[in-house]
């Protein structure tokens, strides 16, 4: 995205440049022009309404009609309009120039993020009326919360179930992360193999049916309220009130086969999310979200410590 934007502005530079150098030879073919009509007019002596006559230094005197000298056509700008537009072209080019360095090292980046965080911060939002804080709660589980990666080979006991377990360890990282950010220890495995027992997981294809995250966080001594009639805007206050929020959404291009990963809080444009998946969002647009969450019909879960 930013290398289209800085090839824009280069482009916009070069095409300021090209129309700026055809207007100076323009203008200097006019002044061409207007040196010569100057120089023929120094031969007139004299002039009528419609014509005027003009002695020519000759052997016998004679008088010559000239029509009338018509001004030149065209427009002419004023040299003031030039100065400026090298100006401007000038600082079209230091921009441009700044734009192409700072692109490297991620300035323009950050910069556009932070316009956009003051944008949002100033802007109503017209989607949504929250009416919380923009951001997790320091010191809770939302800000405490660790992404786990799903492929990592630390978060299983042994090589097969790292190589066959992970394709669809969603719903126990899930659990993982949110009981970890409560002050638990646990790895993928230590869920998976619980959900396993319990007969809510299957290997191949993953969390079986939704009340089996309520009970295995009953298991490991945690509340789970399961729904699937919270709004958006709710899921979002419960987040960055501090405690994350599990869901289950459905993509046909990123998740085919369904996808369950946790909310950590949102603001006005976006929902902020953890997951354990090789895509790693960490942020959605509500629009990109609610499409997904709908496509599993809504389902949210909110585990918390007994």
């Amino acid at each position: 995205m930013l290398s289209s934007i800085v090839m824009a502005l280069i482009f916009g530079c070069v095409l300021l440049l090209l129309v700026g150098l055809g207007l100076w030879v323009l203008r200097r073919h006019r002044r061409s022009r207007r040196a010569e009509t100057a120089s023929s007019r120094s031969l007139v002596v004299a002039c009528e309404e419609q014509q005027v006559s003009v002695v020519l230094p000759v052997q016998e005197a004679m008088l010559v009609p000239f029509e009338k000298a018509q001004p030149l056509p065209g427009f002419i700008l004023p040299p003031s309009w030039y100065r400026r537009w090298r100006m401007l072209v000038s600082l079209g080019l230091l921009l441009m120039l700044g734009l192409a360095l700072a692109s490297q090292g991620g300035i323009v980046r950050d910069t556009f993020r932070t316009l956009t965080a003051t944008f949002s911060f100033f802007s109503a939002s017209s989607t949504m009326d929250l009416q919380t804080a923009p951001h997790p709660l320091p010191d809770t589980a939302s800000a405490r919360i660790v992404r786990v990666n799903s492929a990592s080979r630390s978060q299983y006991y042994t090589d097969y179930q790292w190589q066959v377990w992970s394709y669809s360890s969603c719903s126990g990282i899930a659990l993982e992360e949110v009981m970890n950010a409560y002050g638990r220890h646990l790895i993928a495995a230590d869920v998976l193999q619980i959900e396993l027992q319990l007969g809510v997981w299957d290997v191949q294809l993953g969390l079986l049916k939704e009340d089996g995250i309520a009970m295995t966080a009953n298991y490991f001594g945690f509340n789970a309220s399961l729904s699937h009639t919270r709004t958006l805007q709710d899921i979002i206050s419960i987040a960055n009130s501090g405690t994350p929020v599990i869901v289950s959404i459905r993509d046909g291009y990123y998740f085919p086969g369904g996808h369950i990963f946790v909310i950590r809080g949102g603001d006005s444009q976006y929902v902020y999310t953890v997951d354990s998946s090789p895509a790693n969002f960490t942020r959605m647009t509500y629009d990109m979200f609610t499409a997904m969450w709908r496509a599993n019909n809504d389902f949210s879960a909110v585990v918390t410590p007994r």
